[in-house]
């Protein structure tokens, strides 16, 4: 964002005005996925508040990794702002977006994966990048928004059936399968990373507790090198 508002106040250059909202969009399923995460530790029963987090985080999931789409608007660069300026820019935005999403779905993650094992957990991630995807495309594409589905569920089935019609339903599974596979492999790399960092902390204390041996412990050991 910062980079943005240097773009309009310094630059004198007002264009892209739809990033601000994408990227409010993008933090979205990020609340709720902590909201649903903190639920989970405090051990609440509210199941309606549970349901309504997980709802609301599905819907705008795919506004997260839709950041990365944008950067489609670098092709009709035409300002006096240099190139390699809006580049920084979008690129920031667009890992921001996924970086963003990544780690909604991390939370979704442990929760599922707590009430139902690490498979189950696995599979729900993989799911939903995978239906993540479809939403980036739908989104892109064919312009819905994230709340369209409540809205209107069933215009969004005769909209569904034009647009299938209008492009190649092999051009949509080609986008929505690189996205996914693209996704997946970030995702996985925020799970390795998280990972390694939870079994650093682990080792380091285990070192610590051995450090801080009981005084009989010392005794005894000093005694042994008389």
């Amino acid at each position: 964002m910062a980079l943005l508002v240097v773009r309009r106040l310094v630059l004198k250059e007002h264009g892209f005005g739809f990033l601000p909202w994408n990227l409010i969009l993008a933090w979205i399923p990020l609340l709720f996925s902590v909201a649903f995460y903190s639920m989970h530790v405090q051990r609440s029963r509210r199941r309606v508040l549970f349901a309504a987090c997980a709802v609301i985080w599905f819907l705008f999931y795919p506004n997260a990794p839709y950041l990365i789409t944008d950067l489609v608007h670098l092709k009709q660069h035409h300002s006096h702002v240099p190139l390699w300026f809006d580049i920084l820019m979008m690129m920031s935005l667009a890992w921001t977006g996924l970086f963003l999403g990544n780690l909604s779905l991390y939370l979704m993650q442990e929760v599922i994966q707590s009430w139902r094992g690490r498979l189950a957990g696995w599979i729900f991630s993989v799911s939903m990048v995978a239906l993540g995807s479809l939403g980036v495309f739908v989104g892109r594409f064919w312009r819905w928004n994230s709340w369209e589905p409540l809205l209107h569920p069933t215009g969004l089935a005769n909209k569904a059936a034009e647009h299938l019609g209008e492009m190649s339903i092999l051009e949509a599974a080609a986008f929505s399968a690189t996205f996914f596979a693209f996704t997946l492999l970030t995702y996985t790399f925020l799970c390795t990373f998280a990972h390694l960092h939870s079994a650093g902390g682990l080792h380091l204390a285990e070192e610590a507790d051995d450090e801080e041996a009981p005084p009989e412990k010392a005794v005894a050991v000093w005694a042994g090198l008389r």
